[in-house]
């Protein structure tokens, strides 16, 4: 029999509990990429949500020997791109080769990767290039490897560029450049039934005992994450093991849901959406709620962002429904200041690193941009998940 981790792998392909997804087409995101990546002169595009599986679906298609990963967040060189991308492959930075100048009794030339030899590595290794978070590149990089795609694809070259929905519109689907030349593949939110596969293959294939009514609590909980599906599972087993339990109940669950939380670093992320913006030595509203106290409208924002349910995107309107129904006293923020904390929320965000980039405020929408954010919101803090 496997062991629990061979069965539930949160951060890499699992074999047991892989789960193949029909498209509204009627065929799967497998035969779809390949597809995509069999026509030449093509770029591919998935787009998706986080940690939906963007990433493992391009190993379990293009195999993890075929396909060279690289994120958006390393090309910070436009000069550096395609050294950056062929050392990633494997290929050496220089070297030396002949012929060359005459060195006592051999010939010597030192080389440097250049765009052509990185084609020529990947076309003899058949190898495909996934530029994963395409996101995080700045919007100047994000056009420019577009424009270096253009040639690239043409020559041969297999590039799958994977990020999230509502932030390469603009650089990928609507570029000039690339017009005719994209392969689309969207990739919808995981529903309730597809995310209780995982734990029902993997449960049986572990000897353990659940009953449905606790897959469809894991199946809330995993906020249309797979990988966050993976991780809660993982957590269940090893507490599970600890004490001896193949039957597993809401208790363990619950307890598993607040260990899965344990290293999620988003305490920082917690404090500086509460601090808010400075209010330049104004006193903000406040307000009274019966389970936290009383709050300003950034603490507000952040509690109604735990409730139940849990969710993908939430409109600006389903969020003051939220927040309203937190408060127990007369006073009401209105709309429009909701709007402008969570402006300058965004901005907020915006001025810090990487790992504040949990959630997008566009189009009058909050996107989750990071499932373990929200998980963490509602598991991670005090006594854990706010009903």
């Amino acid at each position: 029999m496997k062991k629990s981790n061979e069965v539930f792998i949160p951060g890499a392909l699992p074999e047991s509990t892989y789960i193949t997804r029909i498209m509204s087409s009627g065929f799967t995101y497998e035969e779809r990429l390949k597809q995509a990546l069999s026509v030449s002169g093509y770029l591919t595009l998935i787009s998706g949500p986080s940690k939906i599986g963007k990433t493992v679906l391009c190993e379990k298609v293009v195999g993890l020997d075929h396909l060279v990963e690289i994120s958006g967040s390393d090309m910070l060189d436009q000069a550096a791109m395609w050294t950056q991308i062929g050392m990633k492959a494997g290929m050496p930075h220089s070297g030396i080769t002949k012929p060359g100048t005459v060195t006592k009794d051999y010939m010597e030339e030192t080389f440097y990767l250049t765009k052509e030899s990185v084609l020529t590595y990947f076309k003899e290794h058949d190898l495909v290039l996934l530029m994963d978070d395409f996101h995080y590149a700045s919007l100047n990089m994000q056009v420019f490897m577009a424009q270096q795609f253009k040639d690239a694809i043409r020559k041969g070259l297999r590039i799958v560029i994977a990020s999230l929905p509502h932030r390469v519109d603009d650089t990928i689907r609507t570029n000039p450049d690339l017009q005719g030349r994209i392969s689309i593949i969207d990739i919808q939110a995981w529903s309730r039934e597809e995310l209780e596969l995982i734990p029902q293959r993997g449960f049986s294939e572990l000897g353990m005992s659940v009953a449905e009514d606790i897959i469809e609590q894991l199946a809330k909980e995993s906020i249309a994450s797979p990988q966050l599906m993976q991780l809660i599972c993982l957590n269940i087993c090893i507490l599970a093991e600890s004490k001896g339990i193949i039957t597993i109940d809401d208790k363990l669950i619950r307890r598993a849901f607040r260990f899965s939380t344990l290293n999620l670093d988003y305490e920082k992320v917690v404090n500086i959406i509460r601090k808010g913006k400075s209010s330049r030595g104004q006193k903000r509203a406040e307000y009274q709620t019966e389970l936290f106290g009383t709050l300003d409208l950034y603490g507000l924002i952040l509690e109604a962002l735990a409730l139940d349910p849990p969710f993908v995107s939430i409109t600006v309107y389903e969020l003051y429904e939220r927040i309203v129904g937190l408060i127990h006293d007369a006073g009401k923020p209105s709309l429009n200041a909701l709007r402008n904390y969570l402006k300058n929320l965004q901005d907020i965000l915006d001025s810090n690193d990487r790992s504040y980039e949990v959630l997008e405020w566009k189009d009058d929408s909050i996107y989750i941009l990071e499932s373990l954010f929200l998980f963490y919101l509602r598991w991670g803090r005090g006594n854990g998940n706010v009903e």
